[in-house]
């Protein structure tokens, strides 16, 4: 009986001996799995993490290229505009110029042109200019155009104005209405010549 008693003592342990090895290494298994997981689950977290800190550095450096281009182009256009009230003062101070005779002749021609009428109304007014020689104007108009000299400049700067008898059909002559329909060209011309874009 002790024999027997030893023999299943004996089984007991080899028995115990081999559930104890199977729960070591399923342990091991499962230890190793929730390790490759946990690695796994750690580089995406990263790999995550990685791409959002480019797309956030790409994002902050394309706002300061923007607000960089930003401010370029608003000194740009800051030079821009200089030019143009350069030019307006220029424009503005005509009646004083060599040119003034031979620009004030042309403007008249277009604007009566435009109008298509032969006995248009025709206003005049420069800043500095004489009255008298404004309508002195008047004889190189065509038969039946009535011309009227003004007191101050058309528009701020001067120029002429042409309408029909009634008013229905105006043309306006002047530097301003010349500058606003040259507006878009005009800015990218100057800024050609400055920049060279």
């Amino acid at each position: 009986m002790e024999k027997l008693h030893k023999r299943i003592l004996s089984d007991a342990k080899l028995k115990a001996a081999g559930i104890v090895e199977q729960a070591e290494d399923k342990s091991k298994q499962i230890l190793g799995e929730a390790q490759a997981q946990a690695q796994k689950d750690a580089d995406d977290i990263l790999s995550r993490a990685s791409l959002e800190a480019e797309s956030t550095r790409r994002s902050i450096l394309s706002s300061r290229i923007r607000a960089n281009r930003l401010r370029i182009l608003d000194e740009k256009n800051k030079i821009v505009q200089s030019v143009l009230r350069t030019v307006e003062k220029s424009l503005s101070d005509i009646a004083s110029s060599d040119q003034f005779e031979s620009t004030l002749k042309r403007f008249v021609a277009e604007a009566v042109e435009a109008v298509g009428t032969d006995n248009a109304v025709v206003k005049i007014g420069f800043r500095n200019a004489d009255k008298k020689s404004l309508q002195s104007l008047g004889q190189s108009l065509p038969k039946g155009t009535k011309l009227i000299a003004e007191e101050t400049a058309v528009d701020d700067l001067g120029g002429v104005v042409a309408s029909d008898p009634e008013g229905k059909m105006i043309f306006n002559n002047s530097f301003r209405a010349r500058l606003e329909r040259l507006d878009n060209e005009l800015l990218t011309t100057i800024s050609l010549a400055i920049f060279g874009e």
